[in-house]
This record gives structure tokens, sequence and C-alpha cells, in this order.
């Protein structure tokens, strides 16, 4: 009887120790085919999100995420052209290939591409530049010295109309714009699915204006954030950014950051804040939405001067705007640790948020507002920038 237990008990080990070899197998080497099945099981249908993101695997956030994209926006389209650009052309002349055109860069030169997938990246050490897309001009896959598909070191780069998809490189802070140089303006661009969107390193303060632009599901699997800024002061309006994945959906260090008729929604992303004000400085929100989702990691919707007051002038002002606050447990509009910023957050929409301020239209959720359900976006912002409602 004794050896008899010795067998099963041997059979039994040596079966776990081949059932847990098979999943390590499929795991490993396999793992579209797990995430297939994990996908197939009732806990990940639908689009309602979950109380915490904490326990889904990346690939199911995606999903997750992916529908809720679909849910509450628009495909993106480009702007509407009536000429008939089509190729590549650099200052009035035709060049057969990207990187032909690239080394003829100069000061002052005006890059005009026509409809297409492009995954040659630019390295730009010029001034003034401007890059244009006619139709619709993809930047895919392109890396130019590690850093990103477009890296700018010279000052004052313009981009208008591009959209850019699929950046990554080993340090995982790939960017669809790397600036090095100061001054950069994006107008109706669409960086998305790539470790970074806008990536400024700059030693020298300069000045960011993003107009008309749409950010969306980035940094998953990175340590970045959908807009990083060093130095520069920001002017964001008329756009959105969408379900940052890592970190902070807009990290900046600059002095002034301006935020106007513009969307920032984490979703069911796993990031952090919506907003890391990492130095202090100024912060203007006006006419926007803040949607600090269920997936997100940190209970501040935004951080100010958390690593650092660096600046002279510091103060937060937030008016005609709505917050909607909608983790599963504690919810903060503000943190600022121990510094004393000049703070007027009044006249807002403030929903499901634990810190209280005056002069401000507070509900504990939705349904207490009068809100669509989630993650639909409430119509009032419909005004402010194309959603499906």
């Amino acid at each position: 009887m004794r050896f008899f237990s010795i067998i099963v008990k041997a059979y039994i080990l040596i079966s776990a120790l081949m059932l847990h070899a098979v999943a390590a197998y499929f795991y490993l080497f396999h793992p579209i085919l797990v995430h297939k099945t994990i996908e197939q099981t009732p806990l990940y249908k639908g689009i309602s999100p979950p109380p915490s993101a904490s326990g889904l695997i990346d690939a199911d956030v995606d999903k997750l995420v992916q529908q809720e994209l679909l849910t509450i926006m628009p495909a993106w389209q480009p702007l509407p052209t009536n000429d008939r650009i089509s190729g590549i052309w650099l200052d009035g002349k035709q060049y057969s290939s990207l990187s032909d055109a690239a080394k003829q860069l100069q000061d002052g030169s005006y890059l005009r591409l026509g409809s297409g997938i492009y995954n040659t990246a630019l390295n730009i050490k010029h001034h003034d530049v401007t890059i244009e897309g006619h139709g619709h001009v993809i930047f895919e896959r392109a890396v130019s010295d590690g850093k990103g598909a477009i890296v700018a070191r010279g000052d004052n780069l313009k981009v208008k109309n591009i959209e850019c998809r699929f950046i990554s490189v080993n340090s995982k802070n790939g960017a669809c714009v790397r600036l090095e140089g100061s001054g950069l303006t994006l107008e109706h661009v669409y960086f998305h699915s790539s470790q970074t969107g806008l990536l400024e390193t700059a030693k020298q303060h300069g000045r960011i204006i993003i107009t008309d632009s749409r950010f969306e599901n980035l940094a998953a699997g990175a340590r970045a954030h959908s807009i990083y800024l060093n130095s520069a002061s920001l002017l964001l309006s008329s756009s959105v950014i969408l379900a940052n994945r890592n970190q902070h959906s807009l990290k900046s260090r600059g002095p002034l950051t301006v935020i106007d008729k513009s969307i920032i929604a984490s979703l069911s992303g796993g990031s952090s804040r919506l907003l890391d004000i990492s130095n202090g400085g100024e912060l203007h929100i006006t006419n926007s939405l803040l949607q600090h989702g269920p997936g997100a990691v940190n209970n501040q919707a935004i951080g100010f001067g958390l690593e650092g007051v660096k600046h002279e002038t510091n103060n937060v002002r937030i008016s005609n705007s709505l917050l909607l606050l909608e983790r599963a447990n504690s919810n903060f509009v503000l943190h600022a640790g121990k510094n004393q910023p000049e703070v007027n957050i009044s006249g807002n929409l403030i929903i499901g948020a634990d810190d209280e301020f005056a002069d401000n239209h507070a509900f504990s959720n939705r349904k207490s507002a009068r809100l669509p359900v989630y993650p639909k976006l409430p119509e009032v912002l419909c005004e402010l920038h194309l959603c499906d409602n």
C-alpha cells in the first residue's frame, strides 16, 4: 500500500510539472493563442469597464480600450485637399525617395508628401522646416537614431496633417516626434499606437503649439507618456489625448501649460495621472474635459510640483470645464504635496472627486449628474471636438 501511495504521488507531481511546462511553452512561444483563448471567456466581453484594470493582461486592456475608442470617437481623417500632389516634393522639386529629399533639407525648407505609408525616418538638423501631408500620409515603424520617426534637432519645426503609428525603440520611449531643438507646431496630426507621441528633450526653453490633433493609445508596454516636455511651454487647443496606457497622459516640466477646448481622457488605459506638472509653473485649463478612468493606477488626476518647484510663478487655474473622476476607489482633482501654488478651480462641473473646491457644481457620479453612461462623452463636450454620441 505504501509503495502504491508513493507511485500515485509521483504521478501527480510529474503530471503537474508537465502541465506547467506545456503552459509555459504556449505562453512564451505562442502568446497569441493564449490571448485569444482568454478573450473568449465571459470575463472580458462587453464594453463595461472593470472596477480595476489591474487584473487584466495587456492584450485584454488593449481590446477594451479599442472598443471604447470606437464607441466615443469617429476614425481620424486627413484634411481635405484640392491639389493633386503625389509623391515627395521639397522646395518645389520632386524626389524619388524620402531619404533623397531629406539630404537636401535647408533652413526654411517645405517638404510636401503625397498619400502613402512612409517607413523612412527623418533626422532634421535645420531650422524653420515644414512637413505637410497631402492626402493620407502615414509614418509607420520609422526610427532614426534609436529615438523616433521625426527627430528635430533644429528649431521651429512644423508638422501638419500627418498620421504616425507603431514607433518603438529598445529604450521604450520611441516617439513620433522627438524634439531636441526649440520650438514646434503640430497641426492636425494623429499620433497613436506607439511608445510616445511627442517627446521634447531640449535644454533651451521654447514654445510648443498643438492644435486640432489627436494622441491615442500610446505608451503601452513602455516607460513613456503620450506627451512629455522637458523645458518647453505648451499651448494645447482643440485636441484630444485618449487612453494613455502607462505613466501620465501629459507630463511637463516647462513654466507654462495652457489647455483649451481639449479632451484628456484615460478611459480604461492603465495610466497614472492625466497631468503631471512636475516642477510647478502655471497650469491653465479652460473649456475642456478631463476624464480619469477606472483603469488609472493613481488617485490624483493632476499632480503639481511633486518633483520640486523650479519656476518663479506657480498657479493652477481651471474654469468652465468638466472634471470626471471614475476610479473605483479614491479620486482627487489636484495633489500639490507641500507646495502652495495659487489655486483657482471654479465654474466647473466636478464629478466623483473626494476633494472639494468652492464655486463649482459637484456630483458623486455620472447618473446623479445626468450624464451618458460610461464610456460616452457628455454631449456638451461634443462641441469641443469630434465625438460620436
